[in-house]
């Protein structure tokens, strides 16, 4: 899957929140340097694929999942 400014996103599963003791929102890692898995970025996304507090873009949860 790749983010809407084309990074490559792994791992993507549902966020959980220890507080509030829910699933919500979506993360992931966030290939920040391409073919080089040393720069890996965890990155969060809500639970309509729009980007929490980073700037790697939005993904598309209907495409891909």
């Amino acid at each position: 899957m790749k983010t809407t400014k084309g990074y490559s996103v792994a791992g993507l599963q549902t966020a959980y929140h220890p507080k509030e003791n829910v699933f919500r929102g979506w993360s992931g890692r966030v290939r920040v340097v391409a073919g080089d898995p040393f720069h890996d970025e965890y990155a969060k996304w809500d639970d309509f694929g729009n980007a929490k507090d980073h700037e790697y873009g939005d993904i598309n949860l209907k495409d891909d999942k």
